[in-house]
């Protein structure tokens, strides 16, 4: 069916709907920062009409995207390159990537040019965090999922040990608490640069919190 659609179908549309523009779209990724607060950074640029600006937002994680219509992609390009200009401006460290980019392999990246070495702990998640970093290799090592909840005292010490046990530079380790009303969502970070604890908590839908907790895990690691 590929070979159909790219030498039969999308042909025969070209010849006889004869097109003459394009629509391209850049995506900028955006970490740490809420919807709310973007919309109220970048308000007057989605009142543009071309290039268009929109959000859309995912548990701990908000993309911004440019879409413009042009009759060619160099047109196209100069369209879009000075909105994203002004959008980088504006937002800040909070843009991570654009488009194919990831917040963990931007991460990665971060502690790779430190020639840090990563582990993660989690507990809670269904594997979540460990399944995020498990396609990359370097400087990635190793991860567990915990049986069992340390101890509200422990979190941090667990962390530290199995970063120890491991001869790890970086570990991080997140656990999501459910709840009734809301899930708490703790997130320990051991490095060169100290030890932390961090607490997020968090009130949507319950099957979104692990991806709401990992998103944050990696915006923490990213700013290493």
């Amino acid at each position: 069916m590929e070979f159909l659609l790219k030498h039969a179908v999308i042909p025969y549309i070209q010849e006889h709907f004869k097109f003459t523009s394009i629509i391209k779209t850049r995506i900028l990724h955006t970490a740490g920062v809420g919807e709310s607060q973007i919309d109220d950074w970048i308000d007057d640029l989605e009142r543009l009409s071309n290039p268009t600006v929109g959000l859309s937002a995912h548990s701990g994680q908000v993309d911004v995207r440019i879409t413009v219509k042009a009759d060619n992609e160099a047109m196209a390009e100069a369209l879009i390159a000075p909105v994203e200009a002004e959008l980088r401006q504006r937002l800040g460290d909070s843009v991570y990537g654009i488009d194919q980019d990831t917040l963990e392999g931007t991460a990665l990246q971060t502690l790779q040019g430190k020639g840090w070495s990563l582990g993660v702990i989690e507990y809670g998640m269904g594997g979540e965090l460990v399944s995020r970093f498990a396609k990359y290799g370097e400087p990635f090592k190793s991860g567990e999922i915990l049986p069992a909840l340390p101890d509200e005292a422990l979190r941090l010490r667990a962390t530290a040990e199995y970063g120890t046990r491991k001869n790890l530079d970086v570990t991080l380790g997140t656990f999501l608490i459910p709840g009734e009303e809301r899930q708490d969502i703790y997130i320990t970070l051991v490095s060169p640069e100290g030890s932390k604890e961090y607490y997020r908590p968090y009130g949507g839908p319950p099957g979104n919190a692990p991806r709401f907790a990992v998103n944050h895990s990696l915006e923490l690691l990213r700013k290493l």
